[in-house]
């Protein structure tokens, strides 16, 4: 993860020279999540359906490269768990902030990306209902997330202003999602950003 954080940087001290050449864009996006819940030890993998808000903050260096930084302001990586007659269901947000290399596939509209993320923690609740009562607790001690994210995109060129992007991404989890219990979530991820071109 530490070479990937210095090649972004790397590119970005090489574009210092060449400002001129260096276009942004930026804008909000909306997606869905499909979210799965891993836990070691255990045969079991919770899953559920969930709302995606982000963004974009796109540097393009060149036709084919660029970096393409993603926050994910709501990303919903909530779980339905059943045991039994136990009804319950995770409920865990995060504010992800990820710089992903971006390379353009020459003489098309398709993108690829690829690169590491935080999660910084903003709800984490878990909820059972045994049928006669329900409980409800939050999830102590969680930590940082770790992340990387890896996908691909259509861009839309709508005006010289505005882009429309779809998009694909697989947001792993790369560590346990508190230091009370191991767990980790890993999301495919789906939606279009409308980005603002300052060119």
């Amino acid at each position: 993860m530490k070479k990937i954080f210095i090649l972004i940087v790397l590119l970005t001290a090489w574009s210092g020279g060449a400002k001129a050449q260096v276009q942004f864009s930026f804008g909000p996006g909306l997606g869905f999540n499909y979210t799965m819940y891993s836990f070691p030890n255990s045969d079991q993998t919770f899953d559920d359906f969930g709302i995606l808000g982000t963004s974009q903050f796109d540097m393009q260096f060149s036709r084919s490269l660029g970096v393409l930084v993603w926050m994910d302001f709501y990303s919903d990586l909530s779980a339905k768990v059943t045991s039994g007659t136990i009804q319950g269901k995770y409920k865990i947000n995060y504010f992800s902030l990820a710089p992903t290399l971006k390379f353009c596939i020459p003489g098309s509209h398709f993108y690829l990306f690829g690169g590491p993320g935080l999660g910084f923690k903003t709800q984490g609740r878990v909820f059972a209902d045994y049928g006669s009562f329900s409980v409800e607790n939050e999830i102590y001690n969680m930590q940082l997330r770790t992340e990387f994210h890896l996908g691909a995109g259509y861009e839309f060129f709508l005006t010289n202003k505005l882009t429309l992007t779809s998009f694909a991404k697989f947001n792993a989890g790369l560590n346990s999602i508190s230091t009370d219990f191991d767990g980790e979530i890993s999301a495919l991820q789906i939606g279009i950003v409308l980005r603002y071109n300052t060119f």
